[in-house]
């Protein structure tokens, strides 16, 4: 993990628990407003608002507990208990049906006649419709912190306080309604009751789905994906992987790399890590996994002398057998005897020679131990192109050779260390 994943981490905490903290002291706020509105105009629905507020500040509690939390890891839980926001999320999902229920049960309660002063009643809407204002800016901030770091906690908070907005609204109605002599509230409160289910049945389904691993959403695979192929040697991306866990992702990668050298295929691994953590730094962890590609026809290389034998001196070699060999069937598909023609170059005529291979396309280079730390050494390497070492210089039984090159080199694709 890089210092710009710890970073977001920490700056995302104290963002996060900053307005976990906010909420419960207005849903408190609100609490004592809605209260002392209620007994000065006798509105015993403001009242029972008040009530349901309290348990709102009950609410906000359990998440910000949730969020402390979940950032713990020890040797029980090594991923972290970030699991916690999501079921403090579902929690809250179910406090906001629960609201939905309550306000449609309350349409079919006979509700005393409000006894007081219609300038009462106007001044308690005005002052109700500018908390409603206000709490739905708040909301609606809140649910762009949480939607910009995946906190489902905060945006769980954010649509529960939006949920009790709408009651709130529909005393407001109530009260404006009754002024006129209108008894239309019960029509305005079945829209919002209807609009309250489907968000906190929409929230309970992504914490349950959170809860049950789901994968990640396929905008952020192909953002992945994305990022993983701009490296060079990633010939393919076998799988990608992941889980939420609260508002961190961990994921599980398989590419395929053309890469021989386990060093530097792990190397490349780690790389595509750094970069994930880099460019997704809600990514809390991952792990790729990489695998040789699976070649079916490989070429394979034999500098010659004049003799036909295999040369010891690669820079001087009189010609090249590049043959295309079918690893599967054990067969040779193609012969091709290419002369030097670099013999005559005064300088660097080595590197020349093997940089002309690799164009060429050659897998497999036979040879003898000469070659180690020789400039056209390091150009195979750099290329990864694999070496297969001789001792005995002269070619008696040609198919046997390449039998014995592909079963050390190629062992049945499973792209162990050679």
């Amino acid at each position: 993990m890089n210092q710009a994943n710890v970073d977001y981490k920490k700056e995302s905490k104290k963002v996060i628990n900053k307005l976990l903290i906010a909420s419960t002291f207005i849903n408190l706020a609100l609490t004592i407003i809605k209260y002392v509105l209620g007994k000065w105009i006798g509105n015993v629905a403001l009242q029972a608002d008040a009530l349901h507020s309290s348990l709102d500040v009950l609410s906000s509690v359990i998440v910000f507990s949730a969020m402390f939390f979940s950032y713990i890891k020890s040797e029980k839980f090594p991923f972290g208990l970030y699991k916690l926001e999501n079921i403090a999320s579902s929690f809250v999902s179910l406090l906001i049906i629960l609201t939905a229920f309550e306000i449609g049960y309350s349409l079919f309660e006979k509700r005393e006649p409000v006894h007081t002063s219609v300038l009462n009643q106007i001044i308690v809407a005005i002052v109700l419709f500018f908390i409603v204002i206000l709490m739905y800016l708040y909301s609606k901030y809140e649910k762009k912190i949480g939607t910009q770091y995946s906190s489902s906690g905060l945006v769980s908070d954010a649509e529960h306080i939006k949920s009790d907005l709408f009651s709130i609204f529909i005393i407001i109605c109530s009260i404006i309604f009754s002024i006129f002599g209108l008894n239309i509230d019960k029509y305005v409160a079945i829209v919002i009751v209807v609009m309250i289910l489907h968000s906190g049945f929409e929230l309970l389904k992504n914490s349950t789905l959170a809860l049950l691993d789901i994968n990640v959403d396929k905008k952020t695979i192909e953002a992945i994906k994305q990022e993983i192929s701009q490296f060079e040697h990633v010939n393919e991306i076998t799988s990608i992987k992941g889980r939420k866990s609260g508002r961190f992702m961990l994921l599980e990668i398989i590419v395929k790399l053309d890469i021989a050298s386990f060093e530097e295929a792990h190397k490349l691994s780690s790389q595509i890590e750094q970069r994930i953590y880099e460019k997704f730094p809600n990514v809390d962890n991952v792990i790729v996994h990489y695998e040789p590609i699976e070649k079916k026809i490989v070429k394979i290389c034999i500098p010659q002398t004049k003799n036909e034998q295999i040369s010891e001196d690669f820079s001087n070699s009189n010609s090249f057998l590049i043959i295309d060999y079918d690893l599967s069937r054990k067969k040779i598909l193609n012969k091709q005897q290419k002369p030097n023609d670099f013999l005559e170059l005064k300088e660097k005529k080595g590197i020349q020679i093997a940089l002309y291979l690799v164009k060429e396309g050659v897998d497999i280079i036979v040879t003898t131990k000469h070659i180690e730390n020789t400039g056209p050494y390091f150009v195979f390497k750099t290329h990864n192109k694999k070496f297969y070492v001789v001792e005995n210089v002269q070619i008696d039984n040609l198919e046997e050779l390449l039998k014995s090159i592909s079963n050390k080199i190629y062992v049945k694709q499973t792209g162990e260390e050679t």
